[in-house]
């Protein structure tokens, strides 16, 4: 049996993964960590929280969240002030954006403190964070990046990117953590290819561990719909869900125009959303422009503890991706939890997504952004009871036997001994 670790785990920011942590409304990325968090104190080891709670402070904090704010030396004095002050004051007279040098240093004296006495650190990438990995090049530590996704090009990809001085500064620390790191870990193969070619990541140095699901929370329960359906008035209408943030490439458009043509043949089906976001309310507005009226309803953002009910109301769920010029390479959540769930999915074949869901085995897949396809899908799966159930039942096998938390646990556990053993290395 692996012996206790002490781990440091370390996050972007401290009160979006506190709100997550006691179960409030939040972001998909925390709520990951917190299944991450939670399977490790599951196997006994003992963690610290470590994040910027603003551009000053660096939060610690125990499995309690009792929380206390790391002590600072060389950059609490008054001349380290007087510098960060002076030389933010010269970057706005010179139109020169806020590249958060000094707040990492801050973190990186703050970390330099609290970061003795652990075993090893663990870090979930972010995208102007430096401050962890240079602490644990001047301590010797262990260091272990979690790297969800590229978010330099995802700023690309929604057409807002990164530009001059500041993309510099955050290519710069992201090949700092890179680096740093004795391993890096993703949750997919594409986003291993992208590590390797775009960024230059040795292979060997990258492992993959796709997201999970928590199979005890999320499960078949037609006893805990009734209340869910009855107060979204469905009542026995057949349900489609979706459930996620509204991101350009979460392709709500193409699920609702698909929709709308499900409703055209069966006006009693029903439609609901389940999330918020930047494009929500072009979504609904969209909904409104196809006349789609009672038949779809957005719930806006509901806290993760309620997911699994409307998840056991639906009879449908849906995961619609676009089309993309590059690979995708997230791992999401949503399609596990609907696995979990024993839902009949239909999914856009993007990324890993084709990679677990098999066509006709265990869910649909049909072309990205295929309003069409989408459409025949979800009315094949509209009028076969038996096929939802069985694809539904199927899904659920799957999820228990390779996609439980309980499972990455024990594979980041191997991991991160390994790590700390020192016996891992870039070049085993």
């Amino acid at each position: 049996m692996p012996k206790q670790l002490r781990i440091a785990f370390c996050l972007p920011e401290f009160v979006p993964f506190q709100q997550v942590w006691r179960s409030e409304a939040g972001d998909a990325a925390y709520i990951q960590q917190k299944s991450i968090a939670e399977g490790l104190l599951g196997l006994g080891h003992k963690l610290t929280f470590v994040a910027p709670l603003d551009r000053a402070d660096l939060i610690c904090a125990s499995a309690s969240l009792n929380v206390t704010i790391a002590p600072r030396s060389w950059s609490n004095t008054p001349m380290f002030r007087l510098i960060s002050r002076s030389a933010w004051q010269l970057q706005r007279w010179l139109g020169i954006p806020y590249l958060n040098i000094f707040s990492n240093y801050r973190f990186c004296d703050a970390c330099l403190h609290c970061l003795p006495g652990h075993d090893v650190v663990y870090e979930r990438n972010g995208i102007y964070g430096v401050g962890v990995a240079m602490a644990c090049r001047r301590l010797n530590l262990p260091y272990v990046l979690f790297f969800d996704a590229d978010q330099i090009a995802e700023h690309d990809y929604m057409g807002k990117p990164i530009q001059g001085l500041l993309r510099r500064r955050a290519l710069s620390m992201l090949r700092y953590n890179l680096e740093t790191a004795q391993a890096v870990i993703c949750v997919s193969e594409p986003a291993k290819t992208h590590l390797i070619s775009a960024r230059g990541v040795p292979s060997e140095k990258v492992v993959v561990f796709p997201n999970g699901v928590d199979t005890h929370k999320f499960y078949p329960d037609a006893q805990g719909a009734a209340a869910v359906r009855n107060t979204l008035c469905v009542q026995d209408k057949p349900m489609i869900l979706f459930v996620g943030n509204f991101y350009e490439w979460h392709d709500v458009i193409t699920l609702l125009r698909a929709f709308a043509s499900v409703v055209e043949l069966f006006p009693h089906v029903r439609l609901v959303l389940v999330g918020d976001g930047a494009t929500r309310p072009a979504m609904e507005q969209q909904a409104a422009d196809l006349g789609l009226g009672n038949a779809s309803h957005f719930v806006g953002l509901v806290p993760h503890r309620d997911v699994p009910r409307y998840l056991a109301a639906a009879d449908i769920a849906v995961l619609p991706y676009p089309a993309m010029q590059r690979e995708m390479w997230l791992s999401p959540l949503k399609l596990f939890e609907y696995m979990a769930a024993g839902k009949a999915i239909v999914a856009a074949a993007a990324g890993q997504v084709a990679d677990v869901i098999c066509n006709g085995r265990n869910g649909l897949l049909v072309p990205p952004g295929d309003v069409v396809s989408m459409a025949e899908a979800l009315k094949k799966l509209v009028v076969d009871d038996n096929l939802r159930a069985q694809l539904g039942r199927q899904a659920r096998t799957d999820a228990e036997q390779k996609h439980s938390w309980e499972q990455y646990a024990a594979r980041l556990e191997w991991l991160l001994t390994a790590v700390a053993s020192g016996g891992w290395s870039a070049e085993r």
